[in-house]
């Protein structure tokens, strides 16, 4: 609250008291309990602080058992994709089988 007068002899103090009073509403405060450092306050900050460690590092496990399994499925990805191409190259070759027995045998009718 700032108290300001009308008057045109106090517009010197009123000015100043706008400016304080625009000063002091930008103040912000933080509240936080003002306790003495003895033993349960202590182990009381301890707690906190390992339960907040604790979730970090369960966090911090997940992401890395993600990452873990993320490379096992590429692993298993490319080993399933060289088996197809190795099923591939196979059929192929026995597709080449197949079509020159297949004209050998032509052959061979034409002779008989």
């Amino acid at each position: 609250m700032a108290m300001i007068s009308p008057s045109a002899d106090a517009f010197g103090e009123t000015q100043s008291t706008l400016k304080f009073a625009t000063r002091a509403k930008k103040i912000k405060n933080e509240a936080r309990i003002n306790e003495d450092i003895d033993q349960r306050a202590l182990l009381r900050k301890y707690e906190t602080e390992l339960r907040r460690l604790k979730t970090e590092l369960e966090r911090k496990n997940m992401s890395v058992n993600n990452t873990e399994q993320i490379m096992k499925l590429e692993k298993e990805k490319r080993r399933a994709e060289e088996d197809k191409n190795a099923a591939i190259t196979a059929l192929e070759m026995r597709s080449r089988e197949f079509l020159e027995e297949k004209e050998q045998k032509r052959l061979l009718e034409q002779k008989i």
